[in-house]
């Protein structure tokens, strides 16, 4: 099942991740992963947080910029391990002509195994190809039971 994921376009400044990280602590708005890149005069973040749709809409009532398209918003969380190593994993989708459009890790982590974050092209196709393959990946709701 996909998971939601938040972007956020920053200007690319001295203190402007600062400023909307600290509006999300003060809403107590967890953060499971984040990633953040740059983009000549914008920075792109991209995150899981425990509630999507409340993290964009305080953060769009605070006139933060935000990426609303819907298609872009929905990521896949992989369990990495030693049976499912990334290698296999990006195997499993290039067998599968499934293109990843990028991809970051979590701060998740469950029985010494991460999480990483993948955008695929095709979410479903994708999902599909890893169960088939028996490669475990999380539902928001199993990202927040094991958030340390």
């Amino acid at each position: 099942m996909p998971v939601q994921q938040v972007s956020v376009f920053l200007d690319n400044r001295p203190g402007s991740l600062s400023e909307m990280l600290g509006y999300l602590d003060r809403l107590k708005i967890k953060i499971y992963a984040l990633s953040i890149a740059e983009a000549g005069e914008y920075g792109v973040i991209r995150m899981i947080t425990a509630n999507p749709q409340k993290t964009a809409q305080v953060l769009e009532d605070a006139s933060f910029n935000l990426a609303k398209s819907k298609k872009n918003t929905e990521v896949t969380a992989i369990l990495i391990s030693d049976k499912n190593p990334i290698s296999k994993i990006t195997k499993i989708l290039g067998e599968n002509s499934v293109n990843i459009e990028y991809a970051y890790s979590s701060a998740v982590h469950y029985d010494s195994k991460f999480v990483l974050v993948v955008k695929p092209k095709e979410v479903e196709k994708a999902e599909k190809a890893l169960q088939q393959n028996e490669a475990a990946t999380l539902t928001l709701e199993e990202i927040k039971q094991h958030f340390q």
